[in-house]
């Protein structure tokens, strides 16, 4: 009864305020109601079938003044299993987020506060499939509170120096609650009017809310500083063309394991080839924290394709290997996706996504290597206020481990609108 009570409250707001526009403040709400059929909800070798409601009301507002810009995107979903009422869920709808920059003193200081609330991944190389809001994910929540100030000590030479405060919590017992303290300092110049260089250095605390006391604690994680210098470079010929790179190294200090330092590499080329189609390609080597695995050295190639006008679509490719630093522990991945939305006419058309990952796990205690594929294909009608959509998706793993082979189809039907 609360659900239903909290939702309709919601909706009932949204019918009375409708859509706000001043010329500093925009306010939208937005409601979706989305009817599935699920033959696979765990994903598993013997499958087990649902049908599943969810519920989604919100609103995103736009509010932009002389003192703060900020971008709100804040709602609930209300996810309903009809034979397996332990998974219902209420929750805020995924990719709530805020975004906000405060301008605290004369263009010199700012604060800039974000939050984001998704649902993600517990483990990459687990289960997973497009449309799957159920099995290896969990409710992550980032808080990022960012004071910095920015000095111009000539008309080429710009300093910032930033506190950045982080607040990482995951809903399930597998993911790594922590906060960080980053403390960072960056000197640009610019060269010429195409031209920047850059100099960062940085020290960063890493401090997990269950601190392991000893490396053969199991009920813990392991904190660990780091520092890191980077050197950067930025280039712009033309317009239409952007190339960036940096080169630099970081270091990790553990208490109980062993230190750790890598190379840290980043290249980029942004080209906007003409007013409809986009090029990106990248080259990234860094170290990323994992959900429930510690600190992992990444190094990723990816390609991006992009095409928009009256017919949008968008081409990606990647490839990475995930090096764990606290594990003996070794992924590589590679893959890429399609989509597109293709109208028929001013009411009719379709969208579609194809996606491909052919994965590979390493470690002493387990290895598999699986190619997982698949695809969503949905009809929609243009509504004054939004669309309806009806739509299939299909998900394949085939994989080394006889058990964890799947196949999961899903037929949906979704209303979105926003006033």
């Amino acid at each position: 009864m609360t659900i239903r009570k909290t939702l309709w409250g919601l909706l009932a707001v949204q019918l009375l305020i409708s859509s706000v526009a001043w010329a500093e403040l925009r306010v939208t709400p937005k409601f979706s109601l989305r009817e599935e059929y699920n033959d696979n909800i765990d994903l598993e070798h013997d499958a087990e079938s649902d049908f599943i409601t969810l519920i989604t009301a919100g609103y995103e507002v736009d509010w932009e003044t002389r003192l703060f810009e900020l971008n709100l995107d804040l709602g609930l979903e209300y996810e309903k299993y009809l034979d397996n009422s332990d998974e219902d869920d209420l929750r805020p709808s995924q990719g709530t987020h805020l975004e906000s920059t405060f301008h605290l003193y004369r263009d010199t200081v700012f604060l800039r506060i974000s939050d984001t609330y998704e649902r993600v991944a517990i483990d990459e190389g687990d289960q997973g499939g497009i449309d799957n809001n159920l099995t290896n994910l969990t409710d992550s929540n980032r808080l990022e509170i960012n004071p910095y100030a920015q000095f111009d000590l000539s008309r080429t030479l710009q300093l910032r120096l930033d506190y950045q405060y982080e607040n990482l919590w995951y809903d399930e017992e597998e993911g790594d609650d922590a906060e960080y303290h980053r403390y960072s300092a960056t000197l640009t110049k610019a060269l010429t009017p195409h031209i920047r260089t850059s100099v960062s250095g940085g020290f960063t605390q890493y401090r997990p809310k269950d601190t392991a006391d000893s490396l053969e604690d199991e009920t813990g994680e392991e904190e660990y500083d780091r520092r890191d210098i980077n050197l950067g470079l930025e280039w712009q010929p033309i317009e239409q063309i952007i190339f960036a790179g940096n080169i630099g190294r970081a270091w990790l200090d553990y208490d109980f394991s062993d230190d750790y330092d890598t190379n840290l590499l980043g290249l980029r080329m942004d080209y906007q080839l003409s007013r409809t189609l986009s090029l990106a390609l990248a080259y990234q080597e860094d170290i990323t924290a994992s959900v429930e695995d510690g600190a992992q050295d990444r190094k990723e190639y990816t390609f991006a394709l992009g095409y928009s006008d009256r017919i949008s679509v968008q081409f990606d490719l990647f490839s990475r290997t995930d090096d764990y630093v606290e594990q003996n522990r070794e992924d590589d991945a590679a893959g890429g996706s399609l989509s597109a939305e293709i109208p028929f006419n001013d009411k009719f058309g379709m969208n579609t996504l194809i996606r491909y990952t052919d994965y590979d796990e390493k470690s002493p205690e387990y290895s598999e290597q699986y190619q997982r594929y698949g695809f969503r294909f949905a009809l929609f009608r243009q509504l004054r206020l939004g669309r309806i959509s009806l739509g299939y998706t299909y998900n394949r793993n085939d994989s080394d481990q006889r058990n964890e082979d799947y196949t999961n189809n899903i037929i949906y039907a979704q209303l979105a609108l926003r006033w």
